[in-house]
């Protein structure tokens, strides 16, 4: 067994033999054939009795495969014994996922094991016995009523999350985050969307050789992992689901579809709604959200400037990091809060000085010229937004600042802008004269810097023509816009999502009677 576990190598027909618990697999160091035996283990009984998964329990530092092995046992209607549960570390966080075990199975599960029954009371939520809910003396916990609330049909289920619900106070106890259940919880707790609920976990990936290993819900220890995907698809949020992005939260959430809503927060920067909804993980295209959110909020900058945890939590790579430090520079710049700029006892990394510092909102003149003679890096983006601003005095100054010899190259970029602005009478006939006199010609557009092409003030926040019938939860409803996008190329185009939010019920419905949507520029069936 120890040579299995030492074992690394990617194998396709171990992964399918163990997810239909086959057989062992001989690359047990390896995590996503891991992940198979886990599945494998929590689908079929007799793979979880078999000798080679009993040894496998037994290794120290292996007791995750023990924990999916006591959750098959219990799902099987078989408890297991006080040897193969001695410790919290070998009970099961879910065990009413693939199979819900009877209520007897539960009832005497608790009996024998009263640490776990919190887990009783969410699997009753999930199979409608309310009677044995009743004799767990639970506190009242938001898991188990967002679990309750998810299988409406069923009259224990319902009544669980009526008992819940009017409790007069609540508690955050299981955390389907980490899988913990906190028995020192604080009353005061509120629904927030946290939890994965039965219909959720439906959702199957098939195993591959880069499978992702993190997933913000995996209470079922195995990923989702599956010799097939099964994608469920994107939640179309209800009519009461959408009130809620132009109302305040209610102090319950109620519903589990939450993650537009974070994205729309975070694009917006509205700091509360952002902090109250997300996740302890980054979702899709939060980032760029976050990013256009700092650009467009102080607020947001500063929360995340002063709140590292919470950019810790969205687990960015190093680059990441820096395109956050460069957007929280560029707002505080549009601020005109340059004091971190030109102090020398303040050493900003020249990875974070921005090149985005007049969009949404222009800095002064004097602003741009300090920070030109401050960081000379800057002199570039100082003298575009003069340009962008019609600073003429303050272009002047950054252009013929420096050593006589040592003039600012002329580049694409200023003389595109000088080109659309408004004053460029002005500023074009001086850029010719100056790349003249450096003896410049044709002058390329670096291919990395694609995204500096964009002139804010003109394309900044695209709207859209495009109005849905409806939206989707989750990234699917934001697009990629302006070719990648003008914040370093995260492009993040939320206009067919305010488009909804701004348009008529009467307005939606007819959008929804058409294939999907209405171009509104091709189809006048509104007007």
């Amino acid at each position: 067994m120890e040579q299995r576990l030492q074992s690394s190598t990617f194998s396709e027909q171990e992964c399918y033999d163990a997810v239909q618990g086959h057989s062992l697999p001989l690359n047990l160091g390896n995590d996503v054939v891991r992940l198979c035996v886990i599945s494998g283990i929590r689908h079929h009984l007799s793979f979880a009795l078999s000798p080679g998964i009993s040894e496998l329990c037994l290794v120290e530092g292996q007791e995750v495969f023990a924990r999916a092995r006591n959750a098959r046992l219990i799902m099987s209607g078989i408890l297991p014994s006080h040897e193969q549960m001695k410790g919290r570390h070998l009970q099961p966080y879910c065990i009413w996922y693939p199979d819900v075990a009877s209520e007897d199975t539960y009832q005497r599960l608790f009996l024998r094991f009263p640490d776990l029954k919190y887990q009783v009371g969410r699997a009753c939520a999930v199979g409608d016995y309310n009677q044995l809910y009743q004799e767990l003396g639970l506190l009242p916990d938001i898991s188990i009523a967002e679990e309750a609330r998810g299988v409406p049909g069923d009259p224990g289920s319902s009544e669980i999350f009526r008992q819940i619900m009017n409790a007069p106070v609540r508690y955050n106890i299981m955390h389907d985050y980490t899988r913990e259940i906190d028995m020192g919880a604080e009353p005061g707790a509120q629904l927030n969307g946290d939890t994965i609920t039965i219909a959720a976990l439906a959702h199957r990936q098939k195993y591959e050789e880069d499978f992702p290993l993190h997933q913000y819900f995996n209470i079922t220890e195995d990923g989702a992992i599956d010799n097939e995907t099964i994608r469920l698809d994107s939640a179309k949020l209800t009519e009461d689901e959408t009130a809620l992005f132009n109302s305040p939260l209610p102090f319950n959430l109620p519903t589990m579809h939450k993650d537009l809503l974070i994205l729309m927060a975070a694009y917006e920067g509205n700091v509360d709604r952002y902090v109250r909804l997300r996740r302890p993980f980054k979702i899709s295209r939060e980032f760029a959200c976050l990013v256009r959110g700092i650009y467009h909020s102080t607020t947001m900058a500063n929360y995340l400037s002063s709140n590292p945890h919470a950019v810790e939590s969205l687990k960015l790579h190093q680059s990441e990091v820096r395109i956050f430090q460069r957007a929280i520079n560029a707002r505080k710049i549009m601020n005109n809060s340059i004091f971190h700029l030109i102090d020398s006892d303040f050493d900003v990394p020249t990875d974070e000085l921005p090149y985005w510092i007049w969009y949404p909102t222009i800095p002064s003149s004097y602003t741009l010229v300090r920070i030109a003679e401050a960081k000379p890096t800057m002199r570039p983006q100082c003298a575009r937004a003069s340009i962008a601003a019609g600073y003429k005095g303050a272009y002047l100054n950054i252009m013929n600042m420096g050593a006589p010899d040592k003039p600012l190259p002329v580049d694409y970029f200023l003389m595109m802008e000088a080109s659309q602005c408004p004053e460029q009478n002005f500023f074009l006939p001086d850029l010719e004269r100056r790349k003249t006199e450096q003896g410049l010609g044709f002058l390329p557009m670096v291919e990395d810097d694609y995204w500096k092409e964009t002139l804010p003030w003109r394309t900044g926040d695209p709207s859209s023509t495009e109005l849905p019938g409806y939206l989707l939860d989750g990234g699917i409803s934001l697009h990629s816009g302006q070719d990648g996008g003008m914040y370093e190329g995260l492009g993040v185009d939320a206009g067919s999502v305010l488009l909804f939010l701004s348009s008529s019920k009467e307005e939606r419905a007819r959008a929804y009677r058409c294939p999907g949507h209405v171009l509104l520029l091709e189809d006048h069936t509104l007007q």
